[in-house]
């Protein structure tokens, strides 16, 4: 009896690779997580593994509908509950979130609007996530306007749009860096620890550009909490940001390295920015090699000459204020990585890694809160002096 059973589930278990697969390669939808505002909202879905999709949008005049399948895809263990197969949303023009079975390895998800304007989608890795950002921007005819990683769309030029039309800034908004159960990097010996620090400099930042009342001074996180990297720029968008700067600090193993560096979004070859952004994306090297198609969907979209240009005022006064009080402040330059904070941010972005804390004589500064004012500082002046290179005050 007992053979004959083992016979028969071996049969099955054959049946099923033959008519399903050995189940490799097969993804399966974790989750489904949106950040809602008055005129935006971003949808995240989580997966075990990559995939692509093709959307479609329901043909007709009445455009309400936006629906794809994911191929050999299935719900996870546990996802969804009854309550989760449709979700309400009713901000913005996105109603609701439908998802079904429609076959054993086919999802399909329906996004449902009173109207569809605009939106964009771009994909994230480790663990992959497909992001979708929908925005309320009618068009001056009333028409819907859908984009999505149009390859056609020209990445900005030396002659910037935003210097073109003469635009200036008026809200900016500052990311301090990890919080709440993401510490971020830590010197335990002086027991300091990232999102504490990034946490107070932003404050300080936050601080000295509210003496300007012209401008609207926002954090991602005043207090120690957990965010996403994409609920930090969902915010940026939804607050209509003009420029987006991330605070964080550095680490090596090589305890002597020190001094200061600034990113942009864009792809890199350089192992050292590499490391960085794996760092502060928490995956692994091997898997930013993997991922260039992926990143390379989002910087099409990104404002790469603008994003460098703020980069570059940023690092050059960052440094110059901390030079003329502290000596051995090593200026690394402003580099390019595929940071995934900056993915999806629709103003110019940097991150800059302010010092390193794992360092012992940064770090004893960084304990001090003379330091920490004074990097606070020296972002202000890059701040202002990229505002003011954009000819506004």
């Amino acid at each position: 009896m007992i053979k004959k059973t083992g016979l028969l589930l071996l049969l099955m278990w054959a049946v099923h690779v033959l008519l399903w697969g050995s189940g490799r390669g097969i993804a399966y939808l974790q989750n489904i997580r949106y950040y809602t505002y008055d005129d935006y909202t971003r949808v995240v879905l989580d997966l075990s593994s990559s995939l692509k999709i093709r959307e479609k949008v329901l043909p007709g005049e009445k455009k309400h509908r936006l629906y794809f399948d994911l191929e050999r895809c299935d719900f996870a263990r546990g996802y969804p509950d009854d309550k989760k197969k449709e979700i309400a949303i009713e901000t913005g023009h996105l109603q609701r979130i439908r998802i079904a079975k429609r076959n054993r390895l086919q999802v399909r998800v329906v996004f449902d609007f009173d109207k569809i304007e605009k939106y964009t989608l771009f994909y994230l890795n480790s663990p992959f996530r497909i992001v979708f950002d929908i925005f309320q921007e009618a068009n001056g005819d009333g028409e819907g306007d859908v984009t999505v990683n149009d390859p056609a769309r020209p990445i900005d030029n030396k002659y910037s749009i935003v210097r073109q039309l003469g635009l200036g800034v008026r809200t900016i908004v500052i990311d301090p860096g990890h919080g709440g159960k993401d510490p971020g990097t830590a010197n335990r010996v002086l027991g300091l620890y990232e999102k504490e620090l990034t946490l107070d400099i932003a404050k300080r930042l936050k601080t000295l550009l509210e003496k300007h009342p012209e401008y609207t001074v926002m954090l991602t996180r005043d207090r120690d909490r957990y965010m996403t990297l994409e609920e930090r720029t969902a915010i940026a968008n939804s607050k209509k940001g003009d420029i987006f700067i991330s605070i964080h600090l550095n680490s090596a193993p090589r305890k002597s390295a020190r001094g200061i560096e600034s990113y942009y979004l864009s792809m890199t070859t350089d192992s050292w920015a590499m490391q960085v952004a794996a760092l502060e994306n928490k995956i692994n090297g091997k898997s930013i090699g993997q991922m260039d198609s992926i990143i390379e969907q989002i910087v099409k979209h990104a404002k790469i000459s603008e994003s460098k240009a703020f980069t570059e005022f940023i690092q050059a006064n960052l440094v110059k204020g901390l030079r003329r009080t502290y000596n051995t402040i090593d200026d690394l330059g402003v580099k390019k990585a595929p940071f995934f904070v900056l993915a999806g941010a629709r103003m110019p972005a940097v991150l800059v890694e302010v010092s390193f804390l794992s360092n012992h004589n940064e770090g004893k500064r960084l304990k001090t809160s003379a330091y920490r004012y004074s990097i606070a500082e020296g972002l202000y002046e890059g701040i202002i002096s990229y505002i003011k290179s954009l000819g506004k005050k």
